[in-house]
């Protein structure tokens, strides 16, 4: 076979991956933005029921662990008070700009949203990373509070994560947040926030000193 035939086939064949995979790549990220408009509307629906206050985008509030992403925007706040601590939920998201990908091709811009709970934890003066687990796996943590999770805690905290789709936790300078990638929680946003409120007591509850004279 003639060597420019061969060079100009296999020429096909990389551009058919490539359109192929650009195509793939653009249905996911409309979908991803999709999903993140959906959430956003929903907490702007939540803001006119009692107990929630549309809040402004540009106002002060902790990322979780979307915290350092590029291209970091926000969508859809809203405030509350729950059991006593003041909550702030929010739809994150995170874009990087289309540019040259490890193959040498453009890719795509990627955006990557997430479902944010945010709750003053003042009690807790110490730091505690719990990074979402894989499947069938542990959450690993870190941090000083995190020999407060462990034993009993550790079960009652886990519990609580799990009754959703797992967040990644992360307690640090009197905040407490819980990073969720699961975008329809903001149709439960009230039991959500009601989970996160439980963990965090049980955390103050663990690191309270025992009374005087209790052993």
């Amino acid at each position: 076979m003639d060597p420019l035939l061969v060079v100009f086939l296999i020429s096909l064949v990389v551009l058919g991956v490539v359109v192929v995979g650009s195509i793939a790549s653009t249905g996911q990220e409309s979908g991803r933005i999709r999903a993140a408009t959906t959430a956003i509307r929903s907490l702007e629906r939540r803001a006119a029921t009692p107990g929630w206050t549309k809040a402004s985008d540009q106002d002060d509030m902790p990322a979780g662990r979307m915290s350092g992403l590029p291209g970091l925007g926000r969508g859809g706040t809203v405030t509350g008070i729950r059991e006593g601590r003041a909550v702030r939920v929010a739809v994150f998201s995170s874009t990087t700009s289309p540019g040259l990908g490890s193959t040498g091709y453009s890719h795509a811009t990627r955006t990557v949203p997430a479902l944010v709970v945010v709750l003053d934890a003042p009690e807790l003066t110490g730091d505690l990373r719990m990074d979402r687990p894989q499947p069938g796996a542990a959450y690993e943590m870190s941090g000083d509070l995190a020999p407060l999770v462990s034993g009993d805690t550790e079960r009652r905290v886990l519990a609580q994560l799990r009754s959703f789709q797992p967040p990644a936790v992360d307690v640090t300078g009197g905040t407490a947040s819980f990073t969720f990638t699961d975008l329809d929680l903001t149709e439960q946003i009230d039991e959500v926030v009601a989970m996160a409120c439980d963990v965090v007591e049980i955390l103050v509850g663990v690191r309270k000193p025992a009374p005087p004279g209790a052993e």
